[in-house]
């Protein structure tokens, strides 16, 4: 779209879109509502999700609107069975590693 590089991760009615940045990701949403209205599809606002990965703890708060109603923003959530999170060190990204392991030793 224009200038900024947009990725998508489309499968049946779920959508991912991937942008390098918060900068027209507002223009972006808007442009893609306003065409699945055109083909009388409706975006349920409830089932939609915005993740911002940055570096470190994630504090960027970012308001995206969809038809009047603001867009949860959130740490993880699931698509097609795989849980996208934001985990803020590496400290707990080895505990996490490590009680898996133990699970499965454990089993």
């Amino acid at each position: 779209m224009d200038e900024l590089s947009v990725k998508c991760l489309l499968h049946a009615n779920d959508q991912v879109i991937l942008v390098p940045s918060a900068c027209g990701l507002q223009e972006m949403v808007n442009k893609m509502n306003d065409f699945v209205k055109k083909k009388s599809v409706k975006v349920y606002v409830g089932k939609t999700k915005v993740m911002v990965f940055e570096r470190g703890e994630s504090t960027t708060e970012c308001d995206l609107i969809i038809e009047n109603e603001k867009v949860e923003q959130v740490k993880e959530f699931i698509y097609l069975c795989s849980r996208l999170q934001i985990i803020a060190n590496m400290a707990e990204i080895s505990k996490k590693r490590m009680n898996a392991d133990n699970k499965v030793n454990g089993a």
